[in-house]
């Protein structure tokens, strides 16, 4: 119990503080974010039609931004709040299976590698996860009692999840059909079950007046920036995604919250010296374990339908389930083994944090303090592709003019028709243009490798414009998630 107290002590500290330490600068997506944040709503609206994205994480950004400014720790403290606000109700849904889970939990919520690495983004996943929590336990509640009170809860999750994330939408299938089960097998919940499956879809018909955007996100933008998604590389993803990195030290974690959950579904109890083994558990676990595995299930086989692709911060979807799965799983062995996991994933999480929080996400801030250096009145600043403009020119202040391939200025990226507008266009006609609009002035090439359809493109307009002007190598990738390179094209020869 005191050894519980401690972890609980600890991982609070350490927690809190990790989700608001973070001093890479805003790589592509937190950019964006802030950058379609700021927009007025109708232009907020226009821009995301382009970009894949519901509504409502850009227009809460954009209030705080509002409220507190659009500094990195301003913006990136929004995800930092939501990231804490998941803990209490990832708690509270361990409590209702016992007190030790509920314990263990809380450990598990403060330190986890996925809410320390996504408190720290300005993007939509750690809001995801406190709504997916927040969602269960409003469920559960309702099945128990569906007063009016508890079904408009339901009803109000259900409407900010389908804005917030669209995998949230096999989320709320898997849950649909676990109540259609429940008013099938089981004439006691049947009652219940038929109003909170009426909650759910009362709130999720709020989408409504937001159908016109996605029917324009599904059919133009898609995922041009990944492959359709495989069975095996989602459930990896997802172990990558729970210990917060592809490095050793994170998949090692990410396996040891997997064995933890599997053990947590399927422990019917725990004997003198052994776990007992069977059925899945019934109760709170089971539903985890059912919504979990259904929500995989029916997001993976739409991938492979629509070619859609996975990352590991999708898995926010899961998140509160596998982290209370395993706590189960932990509470099942002895009390001394179980005091042992409860540090060695404790510590592993606040280490996999600190590793994670203490490295760059982008080059951004290294090329734009090039191009400051460097740069003269008249210089143009190139992007290819135009992945790697809102990052640099959110760290940018030379006033100079900007340009990106295939198109845009840097500042947004155009997912819609975008294999197919990279296709169209020419890199030397692109480097051409580049050529006359610098006139007397030198060229700046923030440019990237290894970005899905633009295969030599990016080389391409590099060897045209180094036949006409001296070429000289500024900034050189490295290893960081969001690399880049910079190259100073001189006056033309």
């Amino acid at each position: 119990m005191a050894v519980i107290s401690v972890a609980i002590a600890v991982a609070a500290v350490g927690g809190i503080v990790l989700r608001f330490w973070a001093p890479s600068p805003l790589w592509l997506d937190e950019a964006l974010s802030v950058n379609i944040a700021a927009l007025p709503f109708s232009d907020m609206v226009a821009a995301l039609r382009h970009d894949g994205h519901p509504l409502l994480y850009y227009l809460l950004l954009g209030w705080w931004i509002d409220l507190f400014g659009n500094s990195d720790l301003a913006v990136r403290s929004l995800s930092g709040i939501f990231s804490i606000g998941a803990v209490p109700v990832i708690w509270a849904l361990g409590r209702r299976i016992d007190r030790r889970t509920g314990q263990v939990a809380l450990v598990l919520a403060l330190s986890s590698p996925f809410l320390l690495r996504y408190g720290t983004e300005t993007r939509m996943y750690a809001l995801l996860v406190l709504l997916v929590a927040l969602g269960w336990l409003a469920v559960l509640r309702a099945m128990e009692s569906p007063t009016t009170g508890r079904l408009i809860a339901v009803a109000l999750v259900a409407a900010a999840l389908v804005y917030t994330h669209y995998w949230s939408f096999w989320l709320i299938g898997a849950v649909v059909l676990m109540l259609l089960w429940c008013m099938i097998r089981d004439a006691r919940l049947s009652f219940a079950a038929k109003r909170v499956l009426a909650a759910i879809l009362v709130g999720s018909a709020t989408l409504v007046p937001w159908i016109g955007v996605l029917y324009d996100q599904v059919t133009t933008t898609g995922t041009p920036w990944a492959g359709r998604a495989r069975p095996a590389e989602v459930v990896m993803e997802v172990v990558q995604a729970m210990g917060g990195s592809r490095r050793f030290e994170g998949e090692t974690l990410g396996i040891m919250f997997l064995i933890a959950a599997l053990i947590g579904t399927f422990a019917l109890a725990a004997k003198p010296g052994r776990i007992e083994l069977g059925r899945p558990a019934n109760g709170t676990a089971l539903g985890a374990a059912v919504a979990a595995g259904l929500t995989l299930t029916i997001g993976t086989v739409m991938a492979l339908i629509t070619a859609g692709a996975f990352e590991p911060r999708y898995a926010a979807v899961v998140v509160p389930f596998v982290l209370i799965l395993a706590a189960r799983g932990i509470v099942m062995f002895p009390e001394n083994i179980a005091t042992v996991l409860v540090i060695v994933v404790l510590a592993g999480g606040l280490a996999v944090g600190t590793d994670d929080a203490r490295r760059d996400r982008t080059q951004a801030r290294d090329v734009a303090a090039a191009i400051e250096a460097g740069s003269r009145p008249g210089d143009l600043v190139a992007f290819c592709p135009d992945q790697v403009g809102p990052s640099t020119l959110r760290e940018l202040h030379a006033g100079l003019t900007s340009v990106a391939y295939p198109s845009g200025t840097g500042r947004f990226v155009d997912w819609a028709h975008y294999r197919r507008r990279i296709d169209s266009v020419d890199p030397a006609t692109f480097a051409d243009r580049l050529d006359q609009q610098a006139a007397g002035g030198a060229i700046w090439l923030v440019w990237g490798q290894g970005y899905r359809g633009l295969e030599g493109k990016c080389e391409a307009i590099i060897d045209t414009l180094a036949a006409r002007r001296d070429a000289a190598i500024v900034v050189t990738p490295s290893a960081v998630f969001e690399a880049m390179a910079l190259e100073r094209f001189g006056a033309r020869r």
